[in-house]
Order: C-alpha cells, then sequence, then structure tokens
C-alpha cells in the first residue's frame, strides 16, 4: 500500500491495517481541486494517478505554477494544513486523477499512536523545504535555459502531459520564450544526430 509511503518510513504491518481504513480514495476530475486558494486546508494527498499541479493566482489574475505531482507524490497545502488558515495556494488535478487522501486531523493522531507516522511526517517536512529550497535556487540563479533543461531532465515522464503554459509558467518565463527554449533544443539535438 502507498510505496512512497514506505520509502519514507518503515511502517509495522499493524499501523498500515490501523491506517488502511482511514485513507478515502477519491477521484479529482480534471480541474477539481483538493484545496483551493481562500479554502483552509484539511486534506493530504497521496497520488495514485493522474498529475495535480500547485499553483498561485496573483491579484490580477495570472496563474502561476509551483510545481506538480504525479503518482506517487504527496500533496497539500501546508502551510494552510499547519497554521489552519486560508491557503494562499491551489492543489488541482491537471488531469482525472484519484488519490488517497487523508484528512489532517487523522494524521497530526497518527504523529502520537507510533514513532513511523512522526518519521513519516519529518520526511515529508525535509522533502518539502528541499523542494522549495531548490525552486528558490534555481529562480534565483539559473538562466532560463538551464531551468528548461533540468526541468527536462527532472520531468521528463510528465513532459508530454503538461501544457506549455503550466511548464513556461512553473519556469517563470513566457510560452513564447518555452517555444524558443524547445525550438533551440531541437536544433541542437538535430545538429548532434548529423555529426
Amino acid at each position: 500500500m502507498l510505496p512512497v509511503l514506505r520509502s519514507l518510513s518503515e511502517i509495522p504491518a499493524k499501523e498500515w491495517r490501523y491506517l488502511a481504513p482511514r485513507l478515502q480514495l477519491r477521484a479529482l476530475p480534471a480541474g477539481a481541486a483538493l484545496t483551493r486558494a481562500g479554502e483552509v486546508a484539511d486534506q493530504l494527498g497521496f497520488v495514485v494517478s493522474g498529475l495535480i499541479r500547485k499553483l498561485h493566482v496573483t491579484p490580477r489574475g495570472k496563474l502561476v505554477v509551483r510545481g506538480f505531482g504525479g503518482p506517487g507524490s504527496v500533496v497539500g497545502a501546508y502551510v494552510s494544513l499547519l497554521t489552519g488558515e486560508p491557503s494562499h495556494l491551489s492543489v488541482e488535478a491537471l488531469t482525472d486523477s484519484e488519490l488517497f487522501v487523508l484528512s489532517w486531523g487523522e494524521l497530526e493522531s497518527l504523529y502520537e499512536r507510533h514513532v513511523c507516522w512522526q518519521r513519516l511526517g519529518r520526511r515529508f517536512a525535509e522533502l518539502t523545504l528541499i523542494e522549495r529550497e531548490t525552486r528558490a535556487h534555481e529562480l534565483l540563479t539559473l538562466s532560463a535555459a538551464e531551468r528548461f533543461a533540468r526541468f527536462c531532465a527532472d520531468h521528463r515522464d510528465l513532459l508530454p502531459r503538461l501544457r506549455s503554459y503550466d511548464i513556461a509558467s512553473y519556469l517563470g518565463i513566457t510560452p513564447v520564450s518555452l517555444s524558443r527554449l524547445r525550438a533551440r533544443e531541437r536544433s541542437r539535438a538535430r545538429g548532434q544526430k548529423s555529426v
């Protein structure tokens, strides 16, 4: 059950049996949200299938994509979950998706139940911090071409399912700039094949 959890913490069989009835399989059609900006988040999701994006909306209505989650990802509006305040972030399905969801209250009660859940919570926090610091570093220090190359390397399995707008927004560039980067990459690849 949920390989992503097994990879983060060793969980005894008894704890798996306790967790199983507390997880709900939830279908999210494309465009539906686990959490919308302005709502107080109350669930964490474990992506089984489909594709999730995390995004902010500026006061002028511009969408700013902060990340993606494919199968095996853990998704949620963590700041809202931790503070109990309305989320600044939307967590929504880009494609028809299925997630196992767990209420935040259930997760907090698991922390009190067994040390394996505390380890799991710590690993969630660590991975979230790594993701955010890496993203900030890339935006501050890498060129658009370098960010695009790294994105392609890190998200090769997601690329065919992502819209150009979402990729460009994530990279912090315009869709026109993304088209230019892709054209340069295709040209470079053709040049390497002819050598």
